[in-house]
């Protein structure tokens, strides 16, 4: 019998084998001038066509190449955590009749000016751990892209994405957001209360408004909290410099957690008057289950007694790692390193015959 979506499978999974090839995109355009012409009589106007009324749930792709990934982690390293990261990427147009195009605001802009015309996407990225030269090390993978329509905030595109996926993480016993302080709000940290295997670890305001933990023993109605922190003396930084920083911990409430108590840091290039910057873990150094002599990274694999409470705060920078996207919201890798590429295609094309068979 005839299936009215077996022409648009075939279509997208074409664009998606092209993107794997070409390990770059530009636009349609560019994939079908380099690639799909070459092997296929469709025209310019079907790719055009299948991405704008395609009528298939897109979104299963990233449910599909979570699970490829997780069947790439060893047993030995069954137990160790994995991560999602979060952050945006803006991509600029050189018109305004685009679809979605905006005004948008670029903090990281090096033109002269804060404010480009464009599209902004969230973006999703996995980071499993694998074996290499008898290291740990985590291996980053892109999971999903969203374009934000300003329908919905992008922390709710954020939470969004998250809990499309997981599902597939449900046998994980430790699953941490990464992101940085523009995600670190409530409309995003309050998703960390709907999964038991679900922590974040996350860049704050600095201003953030903190408390120590309430004093027990009185009499009396307990209090909610204790006295408000400040960042500028309520921590002990360390010694020494560990990397480019002195770091400070402390246990804290914050309006942003609720009632619940979690790990806050403090990092300073100087002790005195260097610059300062907050971050929060809802997740405490104790209850981490990770290989830090075996990690790859330093100063991950440094941890000696004296920095172990530090351990979630070394694990942000897994967030560096996130892969930018293009404009068409797809791969756009920020590494060409071969071996790693090579990884990228078998996960993607296992992804792509997922989504393939689905709108089958």
């Amino acid at each position: 019998m005839y299936n009215e979506f077996a022409p648009t499978a075939d279509t997208l999974f074409l664009l998606v084998l092209s993107i794997l090839t070409l390990e770059s995109v530009h636009s349609i355009r560019f994939l079908y001038q380099h690639f799909l012409s070459g092997i296929t009589t469709k025209s310019l106007n079907t790719f055009y066509h299948a991405c704008s009324y395609a009528k298939v749930d897109s979104s299963h792709f990233m449910n599909i190449t979570a699970k490829v990934a997780l069947r790439m982690i060893p047993d030995s390293l069954a137990t160790q955590p994995i991560f999602l990261c979060v952050d945006d990427t803006m991509v600029a147009k050189a018109g305004t009749r685009f679809e979605n195009v905006s005004k948008l605001f670029d903090h990281a802009a090096h033109n002269g000016s804060n404010y480009l015309n464009g599209h902004c996407f969230v973006s999703i990225m996995l980071c499993i751990p694998v074996w290499k030269n008898d290291r740990v090390s985590y291996l980053s993978l892109p999971l999903g892209y969203r374009m934000w329509q300003k329908k919905e905030s992008k922390l709710e595109l954020a939470a969004s994405m998250i809990r499309q996926v997981m599902p597939e993480f449900q046998e994980k016993k430790q699953v941490i957001i990464l992101c940085d302080s523009w995600y670190t709000k409530r409309n995003l940290v309050s998703i960390v209360d709907e999964y038991l295997n679900l922590d974040l670890i996350g860049n704050a305001r600095i201003d953030s408004v903190m408390y120590a933990p309430a004093h027990t023993g009185r009499r009396g109605r307990p209090a909610k909290h204790g006295k408000r922190l400040s960042v500028e003396t309520d921590f002990a930084f360390s010694n020494e410099k560990i990397g480019d920083y002195y770091i400070g911990a402390h246990r804290v409430i914050t309006n942003l957690f609720g009632c619940r108590e979690i790990q806050a840091y403090v990092t300073a290039t100087e002790k005195e008057h260097g610059t300062k910057r907050l971050f929060f873990s809802t997740i405490f150094p104790e209850d981490l289950q990770i290989f830090c002599a075996w990690q790859e990274k330093e100063p991950l694999n440094q941890t000696g007694s004296d920095r172990m409470k530090y351990i979630p705060l070394f694990l942000y920078s897994f967030r560096w790692n996130i892969i930018p996207i293009s404009a068409l919201g797809i791969l756009k890798q920020a590494t060409m390193n071969r071996k790693r590429s090579g990884l990228f295609v078998t996960i993607w094309c296992e992804a792509a015959k997922g989504l393939k068979c689905l709108s089958i």
